[in-house]
């Protein structure tokens, strides 16, 4: 089993290069699906402790939604996460609505189970096209599973990372990418707490840094 604990700064740097291109691609989905441009900080890629990733991106008493999905194939799962601040989910969703049905909709008054679908529909673009990267880059075609939805306590949703991780080892190599919305004319920005996680098994990692010929 490959040892997250043994990897080095080429290694990290080389994940890293594989959240941006694979971000790249989501915020260019997220924003022909939303009709307004998408932007993306410089990703980061780190080792995290798992006793410490609860509180690792923020406040973990903070609400938040979470947007769950992963790779469909048999052999090894790459894991994708859509973190949205919780109350910034309905600027998310109105946008949405806006682009798709050329109307205006106070989501407030809308059900939870149409909010929920609607982020399922956003996190199953995004998430689906960062993995179309991933796929690019090994040579398959593996497809995205149904994508779910949570809402809940920061450190709770980052405690399923955790868990997962804590399979393998005491450390977590997760990717973060920050998404920020623009105005339509681009000359001020309306950011978004929004970021995309890629947090994937030890053995997922291992072949896509044999594929980048870095071990």
């Amino acid at each position: 089993m490959f040892d997250l604990n043994s990897m080095n700064t080429m290694h990290i740097d080389a994940i890293r290069e594989i959240g941006n291109i694979g971000a790249g691609n989501a915020a260019t989905a997220l924003s022909a699906l939303l009709g307004c441009p998408v932007e993306i900080d410089v990703p980061k890629a780190e080792l995290v402790s798992i006793y410490e990733l609860d509180s690792y991106y923020g406040d973990p008493d903070s609400s938040y939604t979470a947007v769950f999905a992963s790779s469909d194939s048999d052999d090894v799962t790459f894991n994708f996460m859509l973190l949205v601040r919780e109350d910034e989910v309905g600027k998310l969703v109105s946008l949405l609505v806006s682009k798709q049905f050329g109307m205006q909709m106070d989501v407030s008054a809308m059900p939870q189970d149409m909010i929920d679908s609607a982020l399922g529909e956003i996190g199953n673009i995004i998430l689906g096209s960062f993995l179309n990267s991933v796929n690019g880059l090994l040579g398959v075609t593996s497809g995205i599973t149904i994508p779910s939805v949570t809402h809940d306590m920061l450190a709770s949703i980052l405690s399923v990372v955790s868990a997962m991780f804590g399979q393998y080892g005491d450390v977590a190599l997760v990717t973060k990418s920050n998404l920020n919305i623009l105005r339509d004319d681009k000359s001020s920005s309306d950011p978004l707490d929004a970021s995309i996680l890629l947090a994937s098994e030890p053995q997922a990692l291992e072949m896509l840094l044999k594929k980048l010929g870095v071990i």
